[in-house]
């Protein structure tokens, strides 16, 4: 069968799109005019996804077509990341272009896709009432722009593919490293994909952290084999991305270093052990954002929160750990002690809940070790909630207050190593939470 190209697709595809478009309009159309002949909500339902997927193909092969296409890899890269990492691609590694003020819009589509229908939007619900992110803050579109400004490449974790932008010169030794990154990833990722099914938000960060410390690992290696064709020049991170890093929420700087470095450093350990050891975790990649951030083993109880019964109607569940615990206690500027708290998390679990009147109400429970370690996270509690509801004493346990923007915020000590922040937008459904 004779292959089409990227160039013949576009306008097919355009074609369909606009096809389906127009018949799903006309369907609507016939409904709305009172036909015999109704149309299940269902299958406009499906349509429209169909369409979208048209659109989302659409712009894919669009920006290949004004990217310049696939990009060839040199197969010396190939065999350099094969023979470090000890494994062979199952498949050839893609590698797209595109124009690099495209790479934005790519990284968005692609954080959304992987977090679901209203994944993002809602977790940024929940993230600004329990005060990760501010009230103006966009997850979704800082997010992408973190990792898009300045990228010379870039792997996308749902496609498991990669991309370099117009900027990217293979001549440069830079641009050779962040290639050699991305298909340690695409390797990576092919024979340690993500597992199938539901995967808590705190997991996925560690295991994030497990690939991309591999990845940078390799990349280093090739920046310390070619120090001399750069003159042994310090690299430092393109200036614009720097600017765009420290002008963005801390939750999410955080969250980045955490990806970065921590997740290097985890792995740099792994690899001192041995392959044995990097292969296992591979295999079962660390469930936690604790198991990342401490290198050590913890005796820790086995213990789960137990979140109240909420009014209304479940949005969203999902767990911060201890990496949300340390970010979300690092705004108090003791970072060791916030640090040392997050040491002693044990589990935690946030619950965005919605009413009647479209109000998003949110519960975060979190368990510590012991009794010390509680009575210190409570106090930070009460410190840091004083500071969201703009009130200038420590909050009292169990006692709500309102903040700035009117909502409802309480600290409550549920039990002797358990600490509960709600957050609601009334008084009436604080005081349905018990």
């Amino acid at each position: 069968m004779k292959r089409v190209s990227s160039n013949q697709l576009l306008p097919i595809l355009l074609g369909a799109a606009i096809a389906a478009a127009g018949w799903m309009q006309g369907l609507q159309w016939r409904q709305d005019s009172g036909a015999a002949q109704s149309v299940d909500s269902v299958e406009l339902v499906a349509l429209q996804q169909q369409v979208d997927q048209l659109t989302r193909e659409n712009e894919a092969l669009r920006s290949l077509a004004q990217g310049g296409g696939e990009f060839s890899v040199p197969p010396e890269l190939v065999a350099r990341v094969e023979k470090q990492l000890g494994l062979s691609f199952v498949s050839t590694p893609v590698i797209h272009r595109l124009a690099g003020e495209e790479l934005r819009d790519r990284v968005k589509a692609s954080l959304e896709a992987r977090y679901g229908e209203g994944g993002l939007e809602d977790r940024q619900k929940a993230y600004q009432l329990i005060g990760w992110l501010g009230e103006e803050d966009n997850l979704a579109g800082q997010l992408a722009a973190l990792r898009a400004v300045g990228a010379r490449a870039w792997f996308d974790e749902v496609s498991g593919e990669g991309w370099v932008t117009d900027r990217f010169q293979l001549a440069n030794v830079p641009d050779q490293a962040s290639l050699i990154r991305v298909l340690a990833r695409i390797l990576l990722d092919q024979h340690y994909p993500l597992a199938k099914g539901r995967i808590w938000d705190d997991a996925l960060r560690a295991r994030d952290a497990l690939h991309a410390g591999v990845a940078a690992g390799v990349e280093s290696k090739f920046f310390q084999d070619n120090a001399r064709a750069i003159g042994f020049m310090s690299l430092t991170q393109d200036t614009e991305a720097s600017q765009l890093l420290l002008s963005l929420p801390p939750f999410i700087q955080g969250w980045s270093s955490f990806l970065s470095m921590e997740g290097k450093t985890y792995a740099d350990q792994l690899v001192m052990k041995g392959r044995e050891a990097l292969v296992q975790k591979l295999h079962e990649p660390p469930q936690k954002t604790a198991d990342v951030m401490f290198l050590f083993e913890r005796d820790m109880p086995d213990r789960r929160v137990a979140l109240p019964e909420t009014p209304g109607e479940v949005v969203l569940e999902d767990h911060g750990g201890a990496l949300g615990l340390r970010l979300w206690l690092d705004a108090l500027g003791d970072v060791q002690a916030s640090r040392d708290l997050a040491e002693a998390w044990v589990h935690d679990q946030w619950r965005l809940f919605a009413t009647d009147d479209r109000s998003h109400h949110v519960v975060w429970c979190i368990e510590l070790r012991d009794k010390t370690a509680a009575d210190e996270a409570s106090a930070a509690f009460c410190a840091l909630g004083a500071a969201i509801a703009g009130v200038p004493d420590d909050l009292t346990p169990g006692k709500a207050v309102t903040t700035p923007d009117g909502t409802w915020l309480r600290i409550d000590r549920v039990s002797e190593t358990g600490l509960r922040l709600t957050r609601t937008s009334s008084e009436k459904i604080m005081q349905a939470i018990h």
